[in-house]
């Protein structure tokens, strides 16, 4: 079944791409791109019965609170859908869904989307209170580049009909948010470690009774250290093992060519660097998630690290030091910066990351980066 659906949401994605020029209002983004994709979902957008439009909350006469669009389960609205144009921004639009997944007790997923992008809510704080963060959001034009992961899809797999169990969706939502949280709270506290966290640790190896100056002074840097060394080395054993997997094949390909391209230890901990340090650096999740797609390639004389695109991802090029100062040759403004410390790169790897990631990522922007402001601040 999860072959099928990837296969149909990549159908719909591709539609959405190619129509979204065409919808310049809520209508039609609702008529061409918002009901097929619920189409794909498994639900009937042509019976009544189902899917129903402008469902009103009939709470108030003053001040009906209405949806765009119900998902119905046995007559009963259980998925509602608020709907904007093509393109416009979700984020700022919670409002008039909230009020009503607080008046109707038998919602339990609430959905705002501009056609392309989706953002899916739940009550996991309070029952019928629409929480302030979405659990899942899927971008169809990611979707239609081949960009999705196992656990975006096994999601939207359990909002289909043949499966769609309202607990269970809960349950999920609540499961990732705590996750999203948890991750927050850990990248924030290896990069800047509080007290409470160093005095945690410390006493975990035997170290009780310090004093606070003592742990800011001499402590705390050890733990952040300590913190880096341990999600780093990993990462470099694995690279290094697929390397070892991968090079055979590679010398076959260069021998043709007369060469022999053999990446070297330092540059397989350089590249591990950049994705880890860059996990401590990012400032939200739009961007901490972009980390994933960073990659390297390896040529004679140079190694590149990149982001999804070798030529208009690149972020530097790398030349290994025989005195232990390695250059890294990034776009302007930066240029080439010889150092011995990695740390130097802060700065510049911070700023071509992000703008790569802005050049080449999709309009999601805006939902991510309010979202995690959010979750930064209630984690």
């Amino acid at each position: 079944m999860k072959t099928e659906l990837l296969v149909r949401l990549r159908e719909i994605a591709e539609r959405v791409v190619s129509l979204k020029g065409a919808c310049s209002n809520e209508e039609s983004t609702k008529l061409y791109l918002v009901m097929p994709f619920i189409g794909t979902l498994g639900y009937d957008f042509t019976d009544p019965h189902e899917v129903y439009p402008e469902h009103n909350a009939d709470f108030s006469q003053e001040y009906p609170d209405k949806v765009d669009l119900v998902i119905l389960k046995d007559g009963v609205p259980t998925i509602a859908f608020e709907v904007k144009k093509a393109g416009a921004p979700i984020i700022d639009h919670r409002g008039q869904l909230a009020r009503y997944f607080n008046a109707v007790p038998s919602i339990r997923v609430g959905v705002i989307t501009n056609g392309i992008i989706y953002a899916f809510y739940v009550d996991s704080d309070a029952p019928n209170m629409m929480d302030d963060d979405p659990f899942l959001i899927v971008d169809l034009e990611k979707v239609a580049l081949g960009n999705h992961d196992v656990e975006t899809l096994d999601a939207i797999e359990a909002l289909t009909k043949p499966v769609f169990n309202p607990e269970f969706i809960s349950e999920q939502a609540q499961q990732k948010l705590l996750k999203r949280r948890l991750r927050t709270f850990f990248v924030e506290e290896a990069r800047a470690p509080s007290q409470d966290f160093c005095r945690f640790a410390l006493e975990r190896v035997g170290l009780k009774y310090l004093r606070s100056h003592t742990i800011d002074k001499h402590y705390a840097p050890l733990v952040v250290s300590a913190f880096e060394e341990s999600l780093i080395e990993p990462v470099v054993r694995i690279l290094r093992e697929r390397s070892a997997l991968e090079q055979p094949d590679e010398a076959e390909g260069k021998a043709s060519a007369g060469s022999r391209i053999v990446t070297t230890e330092r540059e397989l901990s350089i590249f591990a660097f950049v994705r880890r340090r860059l996990s401590f650096l990012v400032s939200n999740e739009r961007y901490f998630d972009a980390i994933e797609r960073i990659q390297y390639r390896d040529y004679i004389g140079h190694f590149t690290v990149y982001y999804e695109q070798i030529k208009k991802g690149r972020i530097f090029d790398f030349i290994e030091g025989a005195n232990g100062y390695d250059r890294y040759t990034f776009p302007d403004p930066f240029g080439e910066i010889i150092t011995s410390n990695p740390r130097d790169l802060d700065k510049a790897l911070l700023s071509v990351f992000m703008s790569r990631v802005s050049e080449l990522g999709s309009q999601d922007a805006s939902v991510n980066a309010s979202t995690n402001s959010r979750t930064n601040r209630s984690a």
